[in-house]
């Protein structure tokens, strides 16, 4: 049993200090992540809400060519309001 749970953590300790990106190329971001390098193409406002959407938690805002502004906590339950585009 001691070796079981020992061969995972060993395992798992690879994979979190970068031992399981081998190929040295960059492991790409996943779908709908913002960088510290995004400008918005668009204004928008998306409210985050506790899971019964009746406490806004967080909130990131976009205006055109600016960086996202975020304030808040990010929760899975985000709802998007659009307010124009950029020209």
């Amino acid at each position: 049993m001691r070796g079981i749970v020992g061969g995972l953590l060993a395992a798992a300790l690879l994979v979190g200090c970068g031992g399981g990106n081998e190929g040295g190329t960059e492991v790409p971001s996943p779908e709908g992540e913002v960088s510290a390098q995004a400008v918005c193409d668009s204004q928008y406002l998306i409210k985050y809400y506790d899971k019964t959407y009746t406490t806004v938690l967080g909130t990131m805002q976009c205006t055109c060519g600016a960086e996202p502004v975020f304030t808040g906590a990010l929760t899975p339950y985000p709802k998007r309001y659009n307010q124009g585009t950029c020209p």
